[in-house]
């Protein structure tokens, strides 16, 4: 039986290791966050984590690097590991500093107690096995140490919000049973707390963006859970999407002024 079970799970894993690397070489073009955000997310976690100097800092699901590069600017010894090489290889693109591996966080190379901080950073919530990644989070953090989940904050009146549900519904009629990001997230969040010695929930960075339908679909068409359906349903799924974004919004490129958010749950062990 667990053999079947390690069979599926790495299936799944190759599947979605490789619709990262599909869309890797696009993934910051509607994805990179404003000047200075990740600079301040960087510091909420150090202040949080009451760390004034450097740190030693793991990167779980690091990507292309829009966060992680601010750890590196800063002098942290930091090191980020992604089951996607493409994701790596764009991350290196970008700075020639910090360390780099193809890992899967489930099983990481790393000894216990190694580091000062473990960033989850927009992973949790398409986590295949949250429970897995945790436990490794833990294994390698040392005593003290911190796991800072973090992920942005969209108003669920916006423009994306309504798409996102929209979406979800739409793959549902057509018999896809779409993830909820937002239960996955929940429930590591809780069991985090369940364990820690000392939590903290704060708002790192907030912005304004002109958020409109077209940016929308545009994006999620790079988007690495959503690229792992067959074309055709993506295809659909996206023309169906489109014509209930024009009825509703008047048109694709009607813009809304939307205020987004940067979030962190800190938790000490």
């Amino acid at each position: 039986m667990r053999n079947s079970f390690d069979y599926k799970r790495r299936a799944t894993v190759n599947s979605m290791t490789s619709a990262f690397d599909a869309t890797a070489s696009s993934f910051e073009r509607f994805r990179l966050l404003p000047s200075g955000v990740p600079e301040r997310i960087r510091s909420a976690i150090h202040t949080a984590a009451r760390i004034t100097a450097t740190a030693r800092v793991l990167d779980v699901g690091a990507g292309t690097g829009r966060i992680g590069r601010a750890f590196i600017e800063a002098g942290d010894f930091y090191i980020g590991v992604d089951m996607s090489l493409a994701m790596l290889q764009e991350f290196r693109a970008g700075s020639n500093r910090g360390f780099l591996a193809q890992a899967d966080g489930c099983q990481l190379p790393f000894r216990e107690g190694a580091f000062d901080i473990v960033l989850f950073m927009h992973v949790l919530s398409g986590a295949r096995d949250g429970r897995a990644l945790l436990n490794e989070a833990r294994r390698v953090l040392r005593p003290g140490g911190v796991v800072a989940v973090g992920h942005t904050v969209a108003p669920e009146t916006g423009i994306d919000e309504q798409l996102k549900r929209q979406l979800r519904l739409v793959l549902n009629e057509m018999g896809i049973n779409w993830h909820r990001p937002r239960d996955p997230r929940r429930e590591a969040l809780a069991w985090l707390e369940s364990a820690a010695t000392r939590y903290v929930h704060l708002q790192a960075a907030s912005w304004n963006v002109s958020a409109s339908a077209r940016e929308f679909l545009q994006r999620h068409r790079s988007g690495a859970r959503f690229a792992t359906l067959p074309v055709g349903v993506r295809e659909q799924a996206l023309q169906k999407l489109s014509a209930w974004a024009e009825k509703n919004f008047a048109s694709l490129d009607a813009s809304s002024d939307e205020q987004r958010s940067f979030e962190l749950d800190i938790f000490e062990f």
